[in-house]
This record gives structure tokens, sequence and C-alpha cells, in this order.
């Protein structure tokens, strides 16, 4: 609006939208705008939604790349997917047909973007961890992959939480090399607790320092795991 009237600014050019100023000059200078054909990625579209009692109404949607690509993450890790699906033809051509706005990433990047995701899902369950007040039991779990012959170690936490319900959390999958001696997974296990930071607890670390005077025996060493002693 200038001076209460309606104007259309184009390229430091205004065009009167006046009723006495007509259509004419819009209409031209539509045919040669070189923003006719931009869209704008965040712009609503309308679509169709469906409520609880079957009943259809339209809904605006607005694109977001961000929650897309995380969405896609978290598909493949859901299912397991590959991460090269995403270079695939096929695929990226689907994807092309179902939302051109949507720019396909790679598989380095939809593997960084799991990473992310990890970190975050890591970091919530730290918290967890921390505030509860129940004691932690880990269970270890070996499994063989078929196709590489290779053996990795799953590493599950269990608690009861404040509603005394039971939650089980895996906070470790890695590659477990050759030989699968006690002494390799005891370290893969101690690695795994250092690095979520679950500590022995106090108690057990000044028994452990209190028996070890009462022995007369000398260590430089705290204790690593808190497991029980009888």
């Amino acid at each position: 609006m200038a001076n209460g009237r309606p104007n259309a600014i184009i390229i430091k050019k205004q065009l009167g939208g006046d009723t006495k100023n007509g259509t004419r000059h819009l209409h031209d200078h539509f045919k040669i705008c070189p923003l006719k054909n931009t869209r704008d990625i965040k712009q609503s579209i309308l679509r169709p939604k469906k409520d609880t009692g079957g009943k259809f109404s339209v809904g605006t949607y607005t694109f977001n790349e961000e929650i897309v690509r995380k969405d896609l993450a978290s598909m493949i890790v859901l299912h397991e997917y590959p991460l090269k699906m995403v270079e695939h033809f096929g695929f990226r051509k689907f994807l092309s047909s179902l939302q051109p706005l949507f720019k396909v990433v790679s598989r380095n990047t939809v593997k960084n973007d799991i990473m992310k995701i990890y970190e975050f899902e890591k970091i919530k369950t730290m918290r967890i961890i921390e505030k509860n007040t129940s004691k932690i039991a880990i269970t270890t779990d070996m499994w063989t992959a078929s196709n590489q012959k290779k053996r990795y170690m799953a590493i599950t936490v269990h608690f009861i939480d404040e509603t005394w319900k039971l939650r089980s959390r895996i906070i470790r999958f890695i590659y477990v090399p050759c030989p699968h001696t006690a002494e390799v997974l005891c370290d893969v296990l101690v690695d795994c607790l250092m690095d979520w930071f679950i500590d022995p607890t106090p108690k057990r670390c000044e028994k452990f320092e209190e028996t070890a005077r009462l022995l007369k025996v000398s260590t430089s060493r705290k204790l690593v795991l808190d497991c029980k002693t009888r």
C-alpha cells in the first residue's frame, strides 16, 4: 500500500494497483518477471486431512527439509536399510516424484544425520540414568553377522523407574575382534561403561580400599566395575 492505494513492488519499480490503472501493465510484467518460476521452500501447500470421524478437510502443509532428513535417517535405522540406498536411481526418482522440493542427500550425509540422532538419544538416556535411584543391571549379548562372519556385542542396561516399570536401553553395539576371550569382552564392557560415565558406587569404592588396607595390598588403581563380591 502507498498513500492508501495498492501497489506492487517489482525490482525497484512500483506498478499501480488502482482500478483506473487497469491490469495490462501487470500482465505484461508477468510475462517477463524472472521470479515467476521461483518457489519458496517454506511456503504452505494445501493438502487433504482426514479426521477421526472419517471426514476430509483441506489443511496447510509446510515443507521442512530438516524434518524429512531426520525421518529418512530414522527409517534407515529402524528397518536396517543400507546407507547406499539413498544413492539408488529408483529411490531418488521416487522421492523426486513424491516431493520435488527435497534434495536427496548422499550416504555420508545420511551417516552424519544418524550419528546426530545417536548423540541426541545418548544424552537423553544418560539423563534418565542419572535421575534413576534404583540399581542398574547390565547384560551383554554376542551376535554374529551371517554375511560378514563378524561378531558384535550388544550392551543393555535395565532398571526400574519411579513408576515401577522395567526399562531397558541399548547403550552400545560394537564389533569385537578375535579372540573373544574373557579379557577382551571385559575390556569392551569396561570401555563402554566409562564412556557412559557408569562408575562404581562410592560405598563399593570405600569397601574396596578398606579391604586392600586390611590385607596390606598396595594398589594404585580404583575399582572399575561395580559387581557383587558375594
